[in-house]
């Protein structure tokens, strides 16, 4: 879509205590006031206010590394890439009409056998008719067993590699929501979609959507808003991978 290996162990935990849950601090109860004993009775003993239970603290969401290629990483190692702490892979599956990527169906069954979570994407082209996008991305996902689709499909929204002018922002958004539905028509699952700055820069649709978001931020700060993965990096060193990979972050569920 921090070369040098900062140490992608290292990172898992900090990114796994990052997602794991902590009691927030109990309250700090005071007794009730002493009632002072009478001068002419024997005085009685003061009684406190029972102390609630402060209540149990709300799972946060555990955070997932993961990464998305192309055949420009060439041949990947996927038993070492999930040894280095790599839960989930986003493959590149398409681009415009007519372009499949060529190492999509080997990285599948191998990122797969490697008990990675895999999903495809598709690089949507700007100026293409999306219809046709649409219907040759699902023919690539196809090809993959249904019972293997264990993340959702893609679209990657860039002005980067595509027409030049782009289309004006009523144009684009008609676009960008017919093959959304198209493809969530054929698939039956809910489109996720990613964003480069550039794209946002341009064009101010892509909330309205209404579709889980994959944001691209290179660093430690995660995003902004309601994210479900957060690209931090595109120069990670990873086990299995020769070169720089990007490197992914997903919001899963909490653990209860």
């Amino acid at each position: 879509m921090s070369r040098a290996r900062h140490g992608l162990v290292a990172l898992v935990a900090a990114v796994g205590l990052a997602g794991c849950a902590t009691a927030e601090p109990e309250d700090a109860s005071t007794a009730a006031p002493v009632t002072p004993a009478p001068t002419t009775a024997t005085a009685t003993a003061p009684t406190t206010e029972p102390t609630a239970e402060p209540a149990p603290p709300r799972p946060r969401p555990r955070r997932l590394l993961g990464v998305d290629v192309s055949h420009h990483q060439g041949e990947i190692a996927w038993a070492r890439v999930a040894g280095d702490g790599i839960r989930f892979a986003y493959l590149k599956a398409t681009e415009g009409s007519g372009f499949s990527d060529p190492r999509f169906a080997d990285n599948w069954r191998a990122a797969s056998a490697a008990g990675l979570r895999v999903g495809g994407y598709h690089y949507f082209t700007l100026c293409s008719e999306p219809l046709g996008q649409a219907e040759h991305f699902v023919d690539i996902l196809d090809a993959v067993p249904a019972a293997r689709r264990t993340l959702p499909p893609v679209v990657d929204l860039e002005l980067i590699g595509n027409c030049d002018p782009p289309p004006d922002p009523a144009t684009m958004r008609a676009s960008v929501e017919a093959f959304v539905a198209e493809v969530e028509r054929r698939t039956g699952t809910r489109v996720v979609v990613y964003t480069h700055p550039d794209f946002d820069a341009r064009y101010d649709f892509v909330d309205d959507l209404d579709r889980r978001r994959w944001v691209r931020r290179p660093g430690d700060a995660p995003p902004p808003g309601d994210w479900w993965l957060w690209q931090r990096s595109d120069d990670a060193s990873v086990d299995g991978v020769a070169g720089p990979v990007d490197l992914d972050v997903m919001r899963a569920r909490p653990r209860r």
